[in-house]
């Protein structure tokens, strides 16, 4: 692509993740849902349906691997329109497979302007792998035993057919009493059933995506097992999602059906000191799976207020082998005043923490900072709102450094550290550090 063309693109893509990031921020919307086009249980019209009784705003419509059900959606939706009463916006979506270190990922994508048919000729790759793939399940599963031949496969009638559909027909059969049963008995990876077929590289996908004009979106990051659930995000989930960010992904699904708040909070916690847009998807598939609910027009994310900031982490070696880091103490005067903490400050709209952390650490202690990679994040919920502390290793010289929002100044152990009368995120981060092996 001609570099004008290439930053006309940057520079659509970049307005459609604050379009993006702004109806998530409205609330009332569900942006993950899927319908008989692939293997949710509600046809597109139904789906419209349970959206207008839902008071959704936005809802996106995203089968695995097919667009079919976009168009009977939107003309649903047309017909609605002419009548009174209350019409959601439908966006265009879909909920492609793909691989990402040998593993299976789903990238989202969400299409603002429309133009997702432009897809239609990779889609029909991935259904030919899909039905191929289903072919050596069926096999696979009548050489262990069970009763299921292709005929009552294919009569299902969905265009996107996987492995849902067969843990129905196992279960119709008698063969399991739930849909979770029978995947962590015999349909999940590494189970007897299992069966892989061919996927695009999540590069792959999510370029296929940006070049018919969409937004490429990681889906439930808890369902990879890369969440700990604590305050204290993990390095698997900041090492994938910033591994898939350099190769163009736009957002995380933060807030998911499936996950626990705790893990929503950390992949939001996670999106938001890497610079991704953060979505809200329940994932619903209707009667197929009774464990997802469609959000409906009260839910809301976050549910309380929440501050970026970012934290310098300077080390320095001892002589006696140990590290020890650089803590200021605030003022006397203001907010948290006496308390220790990391320098660095909030991050403003639309800075990345890179450059809200250059620019805090010359206004603090007018000092020109080397900005490294992120170390750790962390979230705390305060009675009034909810920080996010994005902390980055960071190198500067500590020579005359100004007293602008510090009167003291020291390097200390981990151990040290927690010693002193620290904020409570940092407190966090110095239990992490001195946990560790020297």
């Amino acid at each position: 692509m001609p570099r004008k063309d290439q930053n006309t693109a940057d520079t659509r893509r970049a307005a459609d993740r604050e379009r993006l990031a702004g109806i998530v921020a409205a609330g009332g919307c569900d942006l993950h849902l899927h319908t008989t086009s692939s293997d949710g249980a509600d046809t597109p019209e139904q789906m419209v349906s349970r959206a207008v009784a839902a008071g959704l705003s936005v809802f996106a419509i995203t089968d695995h691997d097919s667009i079919s059900g976009i168009g009977p959606a939107r003309n649903d939706l047309l017909r609605r329109q002419a009548a009174p009463g209350h019409a959601p916006q439908l966006l265009a979506g879909v909920e492609l497979s793909a691989e990402q270190n040998g593993e299976e990922r789903h990238i989202l994508g969400y299409f603002l302007h429309g133009g997702e048919e432009r897809l239609a000729s990779f889609l029909a790759k991935q259904l030919h792998t899909r039905r191929q793939r289903n072919r050596d399940l069926i096999d696979r599963l009548q050489s262990l035993g069970y009763a299921i031949d292709e005929e009552a496969f294919e009569s299902l009638g969905q265009e996107s057919i996987g492995r849902l559909q067969v843990a129905l027909l196992l279960i119709q059969k008698g063969y399991f009493s739930s849909v979770q049963q029978a995947f962590d008995t015999l349909l999940s990876e590494g189970r007897p059933g299992y069966v892989a077929r061919v996927r695009p590289t999540a590069k792959e996908a999510i370029d296929q995506i940006h070049q018919a004009g969409g937004l490429a979106v990681l889906a439930h990051p808890a369902l990879y097992g890369w969440c700990q659930g604590q305050t204290i995000v993990s390095e698997q989930l900041l090492h994938n999602l910033a591994q898939l960010q350099a190769i163009g992904l736009d957002g995380v699904e933060a807030y998911h059906g499936e996950a626990s708040d705790e893990q929503n909070s950390e992949i939001k916690a996670a999106g938001r000191a890497l610079g991704l847009v953060c979505t809200a998807g329940s994932d619903d598939h209707g009667q197929n799976k009774d464990r997802l609910m469609m959000y409906t027009r009260q839910d809301r994310w976050p549910k309380r207020r929440e501050i970026l900031v970012c934290g310098a982490l300077l080390a320095q070696r001892q002589p006696d082998g140990q590290t020890s880091y650089l803590l200021c103490r605030r003022l006397s005067t203001g907010r948290h005043a006496g308390f220790w903490e990391l320098p660095g400050g909030k991050v403003e709209s639309g800075e990345t923490t890179t450059q809200a952390l250059k620019r805090e650490l010359q206004e603090e202690l007018a000092v020109d900072a080397k900005i490294g990679a992120l170390h750790t994040v962390i979230w705390h919920d305060y009675p009034d709102d909810r920080v996010i502390l994005a902390v980055h290793e960071t190198s500067f010289s500590t020579e005359n450094l100004a007293t602008n929002a510090h009167d003291r100044f020291c390097f200390a152990t981990a151990e040290q550290a927690l010693q002193l009368k620290l904020l409570p995120a940092d407190i966090t981060l110095f239990q992490v550090l001195a946990a560790k092996p020297r």
